[in-house]
């Protein structure tokens, strides 16, 4: 009897094997591997949260097309209207560094863009941006800041080649 039980469960779990997260949706491989690469973030000032930071690795989502250099989609809400800038010479904007550097460059998008399917924000109230970094290396450490903000470090490490 116990045989005949192990046997049925044995069955039972296999046949559900071939499923996994993304089976009961319908997403293709791209929304799949954004889905991976999201990474959030609260925006701080003090102890108090006045946004939200939101950044996708396109090198993972779109190996073919973003290969050269490190690419992000970064978007962001703040509750005080704030824009990214390139350097972080003025210590009263916001800047990204990835592992300390700044970004080649900083290009601002549409609430519609053509990166908007890759995850569930279309929100005109928030920015978006599409960001290029020099590559640094295996593990990704890219962060938001000013003198008056902070946010958490999004890490990402590279998939192995």
């Amino acid at each position: 009897m116990k045989t005949l039980i192990s046997l049925f469960l044995l069955l039972f779990l296999n046949a559900c094997s071939h499923q996994n997260a993304f089976s009961q949706f319908k997403m293709d491989e791209e929304q799949e591997r954004s889905i991976t690469s999201l990474k959030r973030s609260k925006i701080t000032q003090g102890t108090n949260t006045v946004g939200a930071f939101n950044a996708l690795y396109l090198n993972s989502v779109y190996p073919n097309l973003y290969n050269g250099n490190e690419y992000f989609y970064v978007y962001m809400y703040l509750k005080k209207e704030q824009t990214l800038t390139l350097s972080n010479e003025d210590n009263n904007t916001l800047h990204l560094t990835l592992n300390g550097n700044s970004p080649l460059e900083l290009k601002k998008l549409n609430p519609k863009n053509r990166f908007s399917n890759l995850s569930s924000s279309k929100n005109k109230w928030n920015q978006y941006y599409l960001v290029s970094f020099d590559t640094v290396g295996k593990i990704l450490t890219l962060k938001l800041e000013s003198d008056q903000f902070d946010s958490a470090s999004l890490k990402y490490q590279k998939d192995r080649q």
